[in-house]
């Protein structure tokens, strides 16, 4: 995320009704319109508006005096470097002779010079390079690194920027994914421009809690500073930007390590002049961050759990798998009057479970669920055919070339394009992208799925009956809780579970539900009748009720889990409410 010179909101209204009079588009906060810099070129390098209180407040925390050295590595307009500046000026008001040295680094040239006449305009003395700062030679000259990383998704990033950030990695000893966003590199490698006891102040998509692939970072900070700090919010702050954003305030570099970080919660931006901290310790070596919207008695009461052994992953039951990818799904899925109206064959389609989760809301999606899907004019069929297609399958084939689907990626790269390679027919759904939590949903229908969820494909040794309840046993406060450990926030306020997040997910052993089995399948028609209400509340309830017993916990540790799993679940949904300047 690059940043754009600062503006109020007045400010900026008044820049868009004067952009729009002269017929062009300007990014929020920048002084370049799009003739000189497109959206699309933006969005293309990860450059977005950072608001003037957050560089304002980041500046503010970093300098400490006025003759100190400052690097903005994506420095955009300079908004970083002239809060600096200014900050520099009020605490160099008593002594005399100092002052502040300012450099930036832009990859665009234009608004490299767009930041050296902001910065002229403020009477700010600064030097503003243009180039990649990944493949800048590494300096420690600095007392602080303050700025906003730009945030390009890992199939964006060139080859020159992966050749950098392979040495980036060598060089900190710090294991970078081939996954990972240009922001992880970016922060790596800023830290080697610090001074020993330098300050990293920066402005971080929240991915940094959670993904797996910044794991290794995270521990990398906590080794490396002997403070970290993070600021969140629970409002979207970042305009024209749905993602979720921390502040990182790391102190102290190579002078020590931290084993707990401090942590600010602000609603929104006029909170970050709360002084309010609390701490929090990760669980272990490179753990997710997003526990510290958890409070640390829910905390240790999933840790029990899981440490006494009456709660496991759900790859303790199986293993998780994606689902097929067709790569046009408006041509690949089919209702059953689209394959009734082209004559195919049994032969040349696929029983399908239809894309998307709400109809997976449920214990088992079930044969009579499936015709159901069916008469509603779901797409419950996968156009497959066999090796020898009907005559039918091949005008269906014919009219997919004309409307050029052959040509889409996914079709592109495999041979025959029209036959989809799926995986095994699973044992049972979970879904990944979740409003409430993660719903389990048995394969009653015995029907092959897509990639809008996951698999589970049940190790040999769990017996059926067992199979049968996992899906109500999951239904409980502690699997809701840690599914917002694991999973990620995203635009909207869905939750999200990758993979190998699904596979982490703390779920009760096979040894407690086989002690509560009677139990469970007692409840089983009013857990059925909750969720067809789409009251999950009332179905975690009753569950809970069943596992608060047969775990021997106390219904105090339960209820806390409970109670932070639905404050992170109402944070995640307060946050997809984005305000937009002016609207």
């Amino acid at each position: 995320m690059g940043q754009r010179v600062g503006c109020n909101a007045l400010e900026y209204l008044e820049m868009k009704r004067s952009d729009r009079r002269r017929g062009g588009t300007m990014a929020f906060g920048a002084t370049l319109d799009a003739a000189v810099d497109s959206a699309a070129a933006r969005k293309a390098r990860g450059a977005f508006f950072t608001p003037p209180e957050i560089a304002r407040y980041i500046a503010r925390w970093a300098i400490r005096r006025g003759d100190e050295r400052v690097l903005e590595p994506s420095c955009g307009e300079a908004q970083f470097l002239i809060e600096a500046a200014r900050h520099a000026s009020d605490l160099d008001r008593a002594p005399s002779g100092r002052s502040i040295t300012l450099v930036g680094c832009e990859l665009h040239g234009e608004t490299a010079r767009a930041a050296r006449r902001r910065a002229l305009s403020e009477g700010v003395s600064c030097t503003v390079r243009v180039g990649d700062f990944l493949c800048e030679e590494p300096r420690a000259a600095f007392d602080a690194v303050i700025g906003n990383p730009p945030y390009v998704r890992f199939q964006k990033i060139t080859a020159d920027q992966r050749e950098a950030i392979d040495a980036i990695a060598r060089r900190s000893g710090v294991a970078v994914s081939a996954l990972t966003s240009l922001w992880m590199p970016f922060v790596l490698h800023a830290t080697a421009f610090l001074k020993p006891g330098g300050r990293l102040g920066m402005v971080l998509p929240a991915e940094l809690l959670s993904v797996n692939y910044a794991a290794s970072l995270r521990q990398f900070l906590l080794d490396s500073f002997s403070s970290v700090r993070l600021v969140t919010f629970e409002e979207a702050v970042f305009p024209e930007v749905q993602e979720e954003v921390v502040l990182l305030l790391a102190d102290g570099w190579h002078c020590g390590s931290s084993a707990a970080i401090a942590w600010q919660q602000c609603a929104d931006l006029e909170g970050l002049s709360s002084p309010s901290l609390a701490m929090f310790s990760p669980l272990h070596a490179g753990a997710r961050w997003s526990g510290l919207f958890a409070t640390k008695d829910s905390l240790q009461a999933l840790a029990r759990l899981q440490e006494d052994g009456l709660f496991g992953s759900l790859e303790q039951w199986g293993r998780i798998a994606l689902g097929g990818v067709t790569g046009k799904n408006s041509f690949f899925v089919l209702s059953a009057s689209e394959k009734e109206q082209w004559g195919l064959l049994d032969s040349d389609v696929a029983p399908l479970c239809p894309p998307g989760s709400k109809h997976l809301r449920r214990l088992s999606y079930t044969a009579a669920a499936h015709r159901a899907a069916c008469a509603e004019g779901r797409g419950v069929y996968l156009f497959r055919p066999s090796d020898r297609p009907s005559d039918a399958a091949l005008r269906y084939i014919e009219r997919g070339e004309e409307q050029l689907v052959h040509t889409a990626y996914k079709c592109r790269v495999r041979s025959p394009w029209w036959r989809v390679p799926l995986p095994a027919i699973p044992d049972a759904f979970v879904t990944y992208m979740n409003a409430y939590g993660p719903s389990i949903c048995a394969n009653g229908a015995g029907v092959a799925l897509l990639n809008s969820c996951h698999g589970l494909y049940f190790h040999g040794e769990i017996q059926q009956a067992l199979r049968e309840l996992l899906p109500i046993a999951c239904l409980n406060s502690a699997t809701m809780l840690g599914a917002e450990i694991e999973g990620r926030s995203y635009g909207g306020g869905m939750l999200k579970l990758e993979p190998r997040e699904a596979a982490a997910l703390p779920v009760p052993s096979p040894q407690l539900v086989a002690r509560c089995a009677s139990e469970l399948q007692a409840i089983r028609p009013y857990v059925e009748k909750a969720l067809e209400k789409r009251d999950f509340d009332a179905a975690v309830a009753l569950v809970d009720a069943i596992l608060i017993p047969g775990t021997g916990a106390d219904e105090a540790s339960f209820a806390q889990m409970k109670s932070c799993a639905i404050l992170m679940r109402l944070r995640r949904k307060k946050r997809s409410q984005v305000k937009k300047v002016g609207s």
